[in-house]
């Protein structure tokens, strides 16, 4: 949230809708709270959530939040700098003037769920992940080998099994880890669920720090049977909860910066768990008195027995004074270049491959925007691969503030983990997708150079290649986002849809652009794919922007099964069930189902809160 004397005409239109929630307020006091929020919100959150930083979720889904989330984000959250600036009462005054609700009335249970498991939390679970992690293998491919019972001759016939709705959220970002007794799954909220995976009824919860939006990864005993799960938090921390009871084991703190985070997935190979940190400091960056900029991604290595720290390598060196603001204010550098996605581990090279973001400051370096492979033991960095140089960039600039660096880049980050592929010529590639609009083939054994590269959108903001990719059989599946942005440095028209690649050239073998099925709505919609894509023997599978869930041929890209989830569905565990767009996390195939979440409020788009189950008829 950030100061503003200036509101545009669709952001005056909306704060003048949300008369019609105040319709009921009788007393002088809610009146007079409403008339105040209104004030402090125009002045410290409309510049941003108005729609100039694209990443603030628009004041539509702001209205969906309960009062106690907004409060919470002014008070600790991701908003606490700006929240600096208002009083206790006042951060209560804007959640009132956005949801029509106090805090005290908004509580909701997240333990009262109207529906039974079909089996009891005293029963040992012994099966082991049908996909674990991120990328269901430690090379990230996102592909199922296993999966026979879904085919392109039935896929037509899949069908909603059961949905989850997750309390008090408007948005789902984690994606699930699934064995045949249990589906894992972090929340906005916090809180980790193990749910029944037959009928999608909770086993146990556990409750973290705040929102978890990676995928879990699960480490399994030496019968297979699931013994620990390990995950991220948005304050940085590391977790290591016990699989079978949701007991914690150790929580570690991953990076000192106050605006640390972990959003992307952890992952795991003999007694190192490895983490991903990024960092939100790119939104308090556009208010002109804050001294820009102090973080630096890192990747920290944990012991996953102890929880103690093995090792961190920072992705820049440690910033230092640069200079001052046209207003005065300190400048600092290098900075930045976060690590947004999960980490991917060669076990045959001892290598951990790391993807980073641009740079925040000036100076920019040559590991943002970049592939950096470290030694899986000590965390030495053995080379980096640079895929855009001088992108130094912050909310600043999209804000037209003082701390916009000189650079201005285009804010091209590698949102998407490195993918480790076996080409039919028994040769390995590190395949890797950018908002820029390009895929890359590295060669892991050759310090990381380029062995190919292929346009498949215009790039921008928010596209070409966002979440990830999936490859198998000599081939790469990408999905395409390039949805509108004044982004000078685009390059050609956008191709919003999906594309095949041959793994071993980079040639197009087929793309498949996707209908506009979008109708009339205050939220965003767009068909486009900024979902990670995923693939099973004869299929891919990958949901969009608009809300649209798609199963494709993959030998030729066409449409071979549709839903869209942007709905509301039935409270199967007694909760509002309502899906919207679908952003980050990408399907999970296990087992004949295929699992999908729904619903996303950040940058303009649909809320929803739900995780969808489908599968072939009984």
């Amino acid at each position: 949230m950030a100061r503003s004397r200036f509101l545009s005409a669709a952001v005056i239109l909306y704060v003048a809708s949300l008369a019609v929630n105040f319709a009921q307020a009788q007393t002088e006091s809610e009146i007079l709270d409403r008339a105040a929020g209104e004030t402090h919100f125009k002045v410290f959150c409309a510049a941003c959530h108005g729609g100039a930083l694209l990443e603030a979720p628009q004041i539509a889904a702001l209205s969906q939040y309960s009062p106690q989330r907004i409060v919470t984000a002014l008070e600790s959250g991701s908003m606490a700098t700006s929240g600096m600036a208002l009083s206790a009462h006042e951060k209560r005054q804007v959640a009132y003037f956005l949801t029509g609700q106090r805090v005290e009335e908004s509580i909701v249970s997240a333990t009262s769920f109207a529906c039974s498991p079909s089996r009891s939390i005293s029963e040992r679970l012994t099966a082991k992940p049908n996909w674990n992690g991120w990328g269901a293998n430690l090379g990230n491919t996102r592909h199922q080998a296993n999966e026979t019972m879904l085919t392109p001759e039935n896929i037509s016939a899949l069908e909603l099994k059961w949905t989850f709705a997750f309390p008090d959220s408007t948005r789902v970002r984690a994606q699930p880890l699934v064995t045949p007794e249990v589906t894992y799954i972090g929340s906005q909220a916090g809180d980790i669920y193990a749910l029944d995976t037959k009928t999608g009824c909770p086993l146990w919860t556990f409750r973290s720090d705040s929102e978890v939006r990676g995928a879990l990864f699960l480490d399994t005993d030496a019968s297979g049977a699931p013994e620990t799960l390990f995950f991220g938090d948005f304050q940085a921390q590391a977790y290591a909860v016990n699989a079978q009871t949701g007991e914690l084991i150790w929580k570690t703190l991953t990076h000192d910066h106050p605006l640390a985070v972990v959003t992307g997935s952890v992952i795991s190979s003999g007694d190192t768990v490895v983490v991903p940190v990024s960092s939100l400091e790119i939104i308090p960056a556009a208010r002109a008195e804050y001294e820009c900029c102090s973080f630096r991604g890192a990747i920290t290595a944990i012991n996953k027995i102890t929880g103690e720290i093995k090792w961190r390598t920072y992705t820049v060196d440690e910033p230092k004074p640069t200079g001052k603001s046209t207003v005065g204010t300190q400048w600092y550098g290098p900075s930045g270049a976060p690590s947004w996605s999960g980490p991917s581990i060669d076990v045959k090279r001892n290598l951990v491959y790391a993807t980073t973001g641009q740079n925040y400051s000036s100076p920019a370096t040559g590991t943002s925007d970049a592939v950096i492979a470290m030694d899986l033991d000590s965390g030495e960095i053995q080379w980096v691969s640079q895929a855009t140089s001088n992108d130094a960039w912050n909310g600043a600039c999209s804000t037209r503030t003082p701390n916009c660096p000189e650079e201005n880049g285009p804010d091209y980050d590698i949102g998407s983990s490195a993918m480790i592929a076996s080409a039919a010529n028994g040769k390995e590639l590190l395949i890797v997708g950018q908002k820029s609009g390009m895929v890359y083939a590295l060669d892991p054994d050759n310090q990381g150079q380029l062995v190919w590269q292929q346009r498949v959108g215009s790039g921008g903001t928010m596209g070409g290649v966002h979440y990830g990719m999936t490859t198998y059989d000599n081939k790469v599946y990408v999905g395409v986002s390039d949805l509108p942005t004044n982004n000078p440095y685009n390059v050609g028209e956008g191709y919003p849809g999906l594309h095949a690649l041959d793994l071993e050239t980079g040639a197009f073998l087929w793309r498949t652009a996707l209908p506009n099925v979008c109708e009339e709505s205050p939220f965003l919609c767009f068909p486009g794919i900024s979902a990670a894509v995923s693939s099973s023997p004869g299929l891919i599978f990958a949901g969009g922007l608009d809300g649209m869930f798609r199963a494709f041929a993959a030998s030729n890209g066409e449409i071979l099964w549709e839903t869209n989830t942007r709905k509301a569905y039935p409270d199967a565990n007694g909760i509002p069930a309502k899906g919207g767009s679908i952003e980050a996390d990408g399907p999970v195939i296990a087992h004949g189902r295929i699992y999908i979440t729904s619903g996303y409020e950040k940058w303009a788009e649909a809320p929803g809160n739900v995780l969808l189950v489908f599968g072939l008829p009984d």
